[in-house]
């Protein structure tokens, strides 16, 4: 029952990366993401609970309190301070960045199916998952011009690699959680402050544009 339920959290969280593709609206992308975190972090919860694992259900909490509330709240106040919330001019359509989702994910289950995971695992398809959500946050990052869905971009990547540690190897040490955890989190600050930055010197958050600058 257990397993049923941490797939399907899984695939959730894959349908909720596919549908960041669909966005151009910031604030929505961020919003697109928090609703993957809460996934995650439900999912996080449930193998805590098939695994009777305390360092999982402080995963969960670390999860939610810095990937749902943090995170999305800092990313609010950038895009209501650069005054821009819809990515107009992107490199790689919204239909087009649809249709190739589904290679992604078809190319995700394609490379894992004859991965061996040895030990007591929850479910084999959470990897191939994870794996799609992964390559999705990549190719978020390099089909969108403005820094902030990039930045959601790399999030979204990380949520992939998150799902794949806690569901497939049981979680990594609570030590080495935390230090990922604080680690994106203040590479989010750090990236947000530089976006801000860049908008208020050269009124443009378009990350192509950085290449035209000369000293």
């Amino acid at each position: 029952m257990l397993s049923w339920i941490i797939e399907f959290l899984g695939a959730m969280s894959l349908f909720v990366a596919i549908s960041q593709l669909a966005s151009n609206r910031l604030n929505l992308s961020i919003k697109i993401y928090q609703v993957q975190s809460i996934f995650l972090t439900l999912s996080i919860f449930t193998v805590g609970i098939a695994f009777n694992s305390f360092e999982l259900y402080l995963s969960a909490l670390f999860n939610i309190i810095i990937k749902v509330f943090l995170i999305p709240y800092f990313l609010f106040k950038i895009v209501e301070k650069i005054k821009i919330d819809r990515e107009v001019h992107v490199y790689i359509g919204i239909t087009n960045s649809l249709l190739i989702s589904v290679p992604i994910v078809i190319f995700s289950f394609y490379i894992t199916r004859k991965i061996h995971i040895p030990g007591d695992i929850v479910s084999l398809n959470l990897l191939p998952m994870s794996i799609g959500i992964l390559f999705i946050g990549i190719f978020i990052m390099i089909s969108r011009k403005k820094a902030i869905s990039q930045i959601i971009g790399f999030l979204t990547f990380e949520n992939g690699i998150m799902l794949a540690g806690t569901s497939i190897t049981k979680g990594m040490p609570l030590i080495v959680e935390t230090g990922v955890f604080f680690d994106v989190f203040v590479g989010v600050l750090m990236a947000g402050v530089f976006v801000y930055h860049i908008r208020e010197t050269s009124l443009n958050i378009d990350t192509s544009k950085l290449s035209n600058l000369r000293e």
